[in-house]
């Protein structure tokens, strides 16, 4: 079947194809600089069809997240809905079908475990996406809880535990968590007129304060024990520089009332985010 151009454009986009690039990098170096594993065996076949079969599995996340938030995104950004527009609806679920079971099959020929894991992050993906997001914090956390998955996934790759990445996987569940409620609040106005129950909707702008609150105090104690624990200062002085930029963001979110202040909130989550997995370099 030939796909015409705009609908190619449209897939590519919709893919992310930027944040899969980002998690790939990441897995890769979960690999090198968190479990030690020589660079010759990341460079064979069977590791990299590893984190292309991860992607594949995001690539259809984004997709399927997409469809469902066709008529959301016409209101919260017209000028950047995809499905429907760039990409066919129908083509959009092929594609969702396609990359899904590639991603299945190709984690079963790496390993029965990986495979079995993607049957379930693709469910819950399909899930997040038509059920979950629609009702209070299930949606955040099930995408907080994936997103730590991708580096817990190396380890079961390895049959490795590390508490290092253990604790990397805690710290993104904890900020992808409060990026999630970030765009939440952004994404109030659209989500709202279709009976959406998330945070800011349900508990307003104030509840939805005190969630990333919440779950701030709770990532920063959680790195905080991590820094105590690991005997590395150059990992300690670059987190401890991190949390700087933490508590400017907190005074930051309690003075934010209008759009702009949390579209540039979670612009902060994102550079913290990539900080984070920048200091890996550092163990």
């Amino acid at each position: 079947m030939k796909i015409p151009t705009n609908d190619a454009t449209g897939f590519l986009i919709a893919s992310r194809i930027p944040n899969l690039i980002i998690i790939g990098l990441t897995q890769f170096i979960t690999a090198y600089f968190l479990l030690d594993m020589p660079l010759w065996m990341l460079m064979k076949a069977r590791f990299i069809l590893f984190i292309l079969s991860t992607g594949m599995i995001g690539a259809a996340g984004y997709i399927i997240n997409d469809y469902f938030d066709q008529k959301i995104d016409m209101v919260n950004r017209p000028g950047k809905v995809i499905i429907g527009t760039t990409l066919g609806r129908r083509l959009a679920l092929l594609f969702h079908i396609v990359l899904t079971l590639s991603g299945i099959g190709v984690g079963f020929f790496v390993d029965p475990f990986i495979g079995a894991i993607h049957i379930f992050s693709a469910g819950a993906l399909w899930t997040y996406s038509a059920v979950l997001k629609r009702w209070i914090l299930l949606g955040t956390l099930t995408i907080a809880f994936l997103t730590s998955l991708t580096l817990l996934l190396v380890m079961i790759y390895f049959r490795e535990f590390s508490l290092l990445v253990v604790a990397y996987s805690l710290f993104g569940c904890v900020t992808i968590f409060i990026r999630e409620n970030i765009k939440d609040i952004i994404s109030a106005k659209g989500e709202g007129q279709f009976g959406f129950q998330s945070v800011p909707i349900v508990w307003g702008i104030r509840g939805a304060k005190t969630v990333i609150y919440l779950a701030g105090i709770a990532g920063v104690g959680m790195l905080t024990f991590y820094l105590w624990s690991i005997p590395n200062w150059s990992v300690r002085y670059f987190f401890f520089s991190v949390l700087i930029f933490v508590f400017w963001m907190a005074y930051k979110l309690a003075k934010a009332d209008k759009m702009r202040d949390f579209i540039n909130l979670k612009r902060y989550i994102d550079v913290i985010i990539v900080a984070g997995l920048l200091s890996v370099v550092l163990v």
